[in-house]
């Protein structure tokens, strides 16, 4: 009578270790960089960026701060999704980044473009581009909206 449930208990317990071995739901550093760009093209980013630059030059910043924190939240997922750990933190360092320069722009709304302009300059640092420098590696193509 065991053997009739040994089996198959076996069998289950391996298959089950199989796949959990095998695949823990996390991307690979390309299919994140791919995830990125599909996320940026189905919410249609790149369009609504560029039909907002207008108004960002007129002061109007609005409309670019929903893209960007649109961006962000992209960022975030494919960084909770990721099994590259440094692909993970390089992602997470320019949310962050990007949510700065977001909350930079909310705040001067209605400002102009050369103010906001020395504002965005000074959160370009060093150590900024150093906690993003692997994401432009690992990721060469990807569109940034900042």
């Amino acid at each position: 009578m065991l053997k009739k449930f040994a089996a198959p208990a076996a069998a289950l317990a391996i298959a089950s270790l199989m796949l959990t071995g095998c695949g823990d739901g996390k991307m690979s550093t390309e299919d994140t960089c791919a995830f990125i760009s599909d996320q940026v093209a189905e919410r249609e980013l790149q369009k609504k960026a560029d039909d907002s630059s207008a108004k960002l030059m007129a002061g109007d910043t609005s409309a670019y701060v929903e893209v960007m924190h649109e961006f962000d939240a992209i960022l975030g997922e494919a960084a909770e999704k990721t099994k590259d750990n440094k692909l993970a933190a390089s992602l997470n360092a320019a949310a962050g980044q990007n949510k700065e320069m977001a909350d930079l722009l909310a705040e001067t709304d209605g400002t102009n473009m050369m103010e906001i302009s020395q504002k965005v300059a000074e959160l370009d640092t060093a150590e900024a581009s150093e906690s993003t420098e692997y994401l432009n590696t690992a990721c060469p193509d990807m569109d940034s909206f900042s």
